[in-house]
């Protein structure tokens, strides 16, 4: 499976390390959903096992792959139905910069 989902607020692990306040993170969580829902309407199952792949591009500055994974986090949460270590075998990222702003997600 493929999902392409485009346009999601760039957010790099740096800024939450750097002790981003609560509502700032409440306020991207709640805009993640709101994109990724509106693009990708399934949850994915928790009687599945899953290898997943996110291929971030970004049109300015990309971010480091490492830096990518709280976005990862945030549309796990969203699109599968359970995140636990028995259900993501795996998660590879890859991150450069493109034409537009986006993240390709295979998911096996």
């Amino acid at each position: 499976m493929i999902i392409i989902l485009k346009d999601l607020p760039k957010l790099s692990l740096n800024k939450l390390y750097a002790g981003m306040h609560w509502t700032k993170r409440k306020q991207i969580k709640d805009a993640y959903t709101l994109i990724v829902k509106s693009q990708f309407k399934d949850v994915l199952p928790a009687s599945n096992r899953y290898d997943t792949e996110y291929h971030f591009t970004f049109k300015l500055r990309p971010l480091d792959a490492s830096n990518c994974v709280a976005m990862v986090k945030m549309i796990e949460d969203i699109i599968f139905e359970n995140d636990g270590y028995k259900i993501i075998k795996s998660i590879l990222i890859t991150s450069e910069k493109g034409a537009e702003d986006m993240v390709e997600i295979k998911i096996n």
